[in-house]
């Protein structure tokens, strides 16, 4: 089996195969390919792969303005252009050491039996639309800009904490942590926000489900939500049914 050597920061060698980077490749170009939005697909795997619009555009050979373009649905990428467009992101991870690479190889993994359903939008949808959907209520948010997410796990809170270890909570996460994490069977909301407060990745946002009211969710909760520059919500919806229904409608 071929295989395509990188180096980490620390100089210790990463092999990434080459059936690795060929199912990236098709991944990311057959979503752009038939995405409805071409340009904000292209960003999404961008800042998927932590990339800076000019170092794209640099590897890619051509001015940030033409990409930023594109990004923006000004321009209609064609087929070589998304062709430059995957080979340049994949090249310069592969520059870092090629952990996305592997990571989105990887990926869909099997799903831990906790999470109940999660989903990846290929368009990012705003955090207020999603709270809608749910028929949400913000128990804390921050008075800066509209944040939009990428995607959405539904968990459930009880079978997390019986059955998943630290090592499985990344699963939480799927592709990226531009996301809303939703938790169900809460009685009062604090274990789900100790455990996103001590977690090295975040999420955009953390609703809840079972709390009756506002009033019943732990203030300690809202407390560490605060703390961590997180958006709390907490979603009315009649039930965990209801709620995943709810999300699947979701454009």
């Amino acid at each position: 089996m071929a295989r395509r050597g990188a180096v980490n920061n620390d100089s210790d060698p990463i092999i990434v195969s080459s059936e690795d980077i060929e199912s990236v490749k098709v991944k990311i170009a057959g979503e752009i390919a038939t995405s409805k939005s071409p340009g904000i697909t292209m960003k999404k795997w961008r800042q998927l792969f932590g990339e800076k619009q000019r170092d794209v555009a640099a590897r890619m050979g051509v001015a940030p303005s033409v990409l930023s373009d594109y990004e923006q649905g000004k321009r209609s990428p064609g087929i070589k252009f998304v062709k430059r467009y995957v080979e340049s992101l994949i090249t310069l991870d592969l520059e870092k050491g090629g952990a996305n690479i592997r990571h989105y190889s990887d990926y869909p993994r099997s799903r831990h039996k906790a999470i109940l359903d999660m989903r990846e939008f290929s368009i990012p949808i705003t955090i207020n639309k999603l709270t809608e959907a749910i028929n949400g209520v913000y128990l804390w948010r921050s008075r800066g800009r509209e944040q939009e997410v990428y995607g959405y796990t539904v968990v459930d809170s009880i079978a997390a904490i019986r059955y998943m270890d630290s090592t499985e909570f990344i699963q939480l996460f799927g592709l990226t942590s531009m996301r809303v994490l939703i938790f169900t069977s809460v009685s009062t909301g604090r274990s789900p926000l100790v455990a996103v407060r001590v977690y090295p990745l975040k999420p955009m946002a953390v609703a809840l489900h079972g709390p009756a009211s506002p009033e019943k969710v732990d203030k300690l909760a809202v407390e560490l939500a605060e703390f961590s520059g997180i958006p709390l919500i907490l979603s009315m919806s009649k039930s965990v049914k209801d709620l995943i229904e709810a999300l699947r409608g979701l454009e």
